[in-house]
């Protein structure tokens, strides 16, 4: 067997291990995907998750309550519809990074919590925080464009989740508002609604809009039984900023 030969299938394993690993791994912590749902790593090929509410690395500072695993499931018939757009995309050299999809509602009274607490009411009159979210039914994703070759997002001229003017679609110039409509011309043409103030917000017209409190963590308080922290809504409360995961019973 030529070196050369060997040496190629071996990084193939390697790489089938990892992958295997990194998955397995997942799913320790990951609950069941819902009736009606489809886990969009399962779902859609070469998607990729960056779930920004499982870590501190969101606007709140600190985890959100229903992200224990991260995880990103939608409604089947909208998963079905953004495989569409990551096949159309990966014609161009493209492909999906997703932020969040369905939202757990705890997750959403969360965000409201944190806005209260910090004196940031405005960004509920502003459009950016909301009691209730197109998020909840599954009907709602977050995401970005992705360079197939470097694996890197592409300059989309704000962050993800920046409250700004600096977030509405049509406020960029350049690559960044290129890039933009891109993303929003191969959201729209496979029957995703785009929101104005948020580049990176999609929603789909789903049949069942009821939403929905099933965690992500299957260590964490069921659908039905989760209660908000006393005083979360408070100046002064402090959310936990790390997670104490449980591995999910034999065949969950």
């Amino acid at each position: 067997m030529p070196k050369s030969f060997a040496l190629a299938m071996f990084a193939i394993v390697v790489l089938i291990v990892g992958v295997a690993y990194a998955q397995s791994t997942r799913d320790v912590y990951l609950n069941p995907t819902p009736d009606g749902f489809s886990d969009l790593q399962q779902a859609i090929p070469g998607i990729k998750l960056d779930i920004r509410y499982h870590t501190t690395n969101n606007f709140t500072g600190a985890p959100l309550p229903g992200y224990g695993a991260a995880g990103a499931w939608l409604r089947s018939d909208a998963a079905e519809a953004l495989k569409t757009v990551q096949q159309s995309l990966a014609e161009k050299g493209l492909g999906l990074m997703i932020f969040d999809a369905y939202r757990p509602k705890r997750a959403t009274l969360g965000m409201a919590a944190w806005a209260t607490r910090t004196g940031q009411k405005h960004l509920f009159k502003q459009g950016y925080i909301a009691y209730r979210s197109f998020h909840n039914t599954g009907a709602a994703v977050d995401l970005t464009l992705l360079d197939l070759k470097t694996q890197k997002p592409l300059d989309m001229g704000s962050p993800f989740d920046a409250f700004s003017d600096k977030s509405h679609t049509k406020n960029a110039t350049g690559k960044a508002l290129e890039n933009r409509l891109i993303l929003k011309a191969a959201m729209e043409k496979a029957g995703f609604r785009p929101y104005s103030k948020e580049w990176w917000h999609f929603s789909y017209p789903v049949k069942n809009k009821e939403p929905r409190d099933v965690p992500y963590g299957c260590f964490e308080t069921p659908e039905g039984k989760w209660a908000a922290p006393e005083g979360w809504d408070k100046t002064g409360y402090k959310p936990p900023m790390t997670w104490s995961p449980k591995p999910c019973a034999a065949g969950h």
